[in-house]
């Protein structure tokens, strides 16, 4: 499984990815609010910034269960039998649930 087929699953199987997006948004227009009124980040610029950490953070789990030697070249089918098998997805929107983004 590759990191956007992994985007697609979690997005399509848990909440992982609404809990996440809107506490990124709510921090980049954090971020954005501090910044000088002429080097303000337009609403288009904000979501981006928003969708590359989701994207860091798909990555970082992508790059933590190819670590299983039993994912390395595993089809899609045992990825999900192995993160069904693991609680993934459900500690994965737990930790979401539970995650603080702040500078």
């Amino acid at each position: 499984m590759n990191v956007d087929e992994l985007d697609q699953y979690i997005k399509s199987e848990c909440k992982a990815y609404d809990i996440f997006i809107e506490k990124a948004r709510e921090e980049q227009n954090n971020k954005n609010s501090r910044r000088q009124p002429n080097k303000r980040f337009n609403p288009e610029k904000v979501e981006r910034e928003a969708q590359k950490m989701w994207k860091t953070v798909i990555a970082n789990l992508h790059e933590k269960l190819q670590s299983d030697k039993s994912l390395k070249r595993g089809s899609a089918i045992s990825w999900k039998a192995f993160m069904n098998e693991n609680n993934i997805l459900e500690n994965f929107e737990d930790s979401m649930g539970e995650l603080e983004l702040s500078e």
